[in-house]
């Protein structure tokens, strides 16, 4: 405990200068994003009479807005799996499953842009196909509500501005890159002031901040393209505690929920790089209930505007009635590039550690690679 209250009050204590991301104090935005993906998309195989197909596809929609007074983020995430074995002797044997995420946070700050607030954020979930046959609770609705202070920003126009800088080859300072994410920043105001030439006029503007002529239609290559936006950078810091609780339970389940409690801090690291690092502490209600206490950090590189690698860490300890119960540790590290306008391609590792406090057990480490090809409708 001491530990989290040593990481809560550097977090608050130390100020550092982060040029252009410094000047900007909230920066207003609004995208939203569609992408198609398959993990393991079609796979077939086949052994003399014997064969095993499955196909697995998701769809991923997000929509993010950030003002002064609030934040507000809500989405759609479905997934669909679909398996068929056919041995050679009995009938083919054919499965079909989905899965439903709705994720959603919304933050409303009072008396200020980066003071007090309240919070809401969760995720509805639900199953079907034939994993839900004979199954009565088939959806969640995992929600925390509560209460906190300080903020943590997207400074996303200012990221942008950062890949338009790249992407043009340009050695841009603090002042070029205000100016171009201050263009970036006024977008929602230009249709009704230059009408139809609307957009020609937003780029060149774009253009003539960079210091750039005739090169409007590469920024709007970069702009335009979700697949090349592939990181973005945030700064501040933030404390916040809730109520975190299941409101769609199974009937006759009287579980109680948790008291949950984070912190979380952001650092801009230059014009192509950010930390990001995270504290919690969830206290089950339940008498003689878990405990979890967690840190986290992530560390984010841009190589270029269609190139970003990210690595991080994380730790779990888990208690039960006061007494040790294991821990987690976990490394990752992905790598995202975008190999078209609409297309990225993700490898990414894992490194797990688990320690279920049992020494008389042994506790195998797992790795994982995987690979993802990624469509973005937008």
């Amino acid at each position: 405990m001491k530990s989290i209250k040593l990481i809560l009050c550097l977090m608050l204590s130390f100020i550092f200068s982060q040029g252009a991301l410094d000047q900007y104090d909230i920066p207003e935005y609004e995208y939203k994003t569609f992408q198609l993906s398959g993990n393991d998309l079609f796979n077939m195989s086949s052994t003399g009479d014997a064969s095993e197909m499955s196909i697995n596809v998701g769809a991923d929609y997000m929509s993010q807005s950030q003002r002064p007074g609030y934040n507000l983020m809500y989405g759609v995430d479905f997934d669909f799996m679909m398996d068929s074995e056919d041995d050679g002797v009995n009938d083919a044997v054919d499965t079909s499953d989905w899965t439903l995420d709705m994720p959603f946070a919304v933050s409303q700050y009072f008396g200020g842009t980066k003071g007090a607030f309240g919070f809401a954020d969760g995720n509805l979930s639900m199953f079907g196909g034939d994993a839900a046959e004979g199954v009565d609770d088939t959806s969640d609705l995992w929600l925390t509500l509560g209460a906190g202070y300080g903020r943590i920003v997207s400074a996303r126009p200012v990221a942008q501005a950062y890949a338009i800088a790249d992407a043009l080859g340009i050695d841009a300072d603090d002042d070029t890159i205000l100016a171009i994410a201050s263009v970036i920043g006024a977008a929602s105001s230009y249709g009704s002031i230059y009408k139809d030439d609307a957009m020609q006029q937003y780029y060149n503007d774009l253009a003539e901040a960079a210091g750039v002529d005739g090169a409007a239609m590469q920024i709007q290559k970069v702009l335009t393209s979700p697949a090349y936006n592939v990181s973005d950078r945030f700064t501040g810091c933030e404390v916040k505690a809730g109520l975190y609780d299941n409101y769609m339970k199974a009937d006759g389940d009287e579980s109680k929920g948790d008291l949950l409690m984070e912190a979380g801090y952001a650092m801009p690291m230059g014009m192509d790089s950010q930390l990001l690092v995270g504290a919690s502490y969830a206290m089950n209600l339940e008498e003689d209930g878990p405990t979890m206490m967690g840190l986290g950090a992530t560390y984010t590189m841009d190589h270029s505007y269609n190139w970003a690698t990210s690595a991080g860490f994380e730790y779990d300890s888990y208690t039960v009635g006061g007494e040790a119960a294991g821990s987690d540790m976990a490394l990752t590290v992905s790598s995202s590039y975008a190999v078209l306008n609409q297309m990225s391609v993700t490898a990414s590792f894992e490194y797990l550690i688990p320690d279920d406090g049992n020494d008389d057990t042994d506790d195998d480490a797992t790795m994982n690679l995987s690979a993802k090809v990624t469509y973005w409708v937008f």
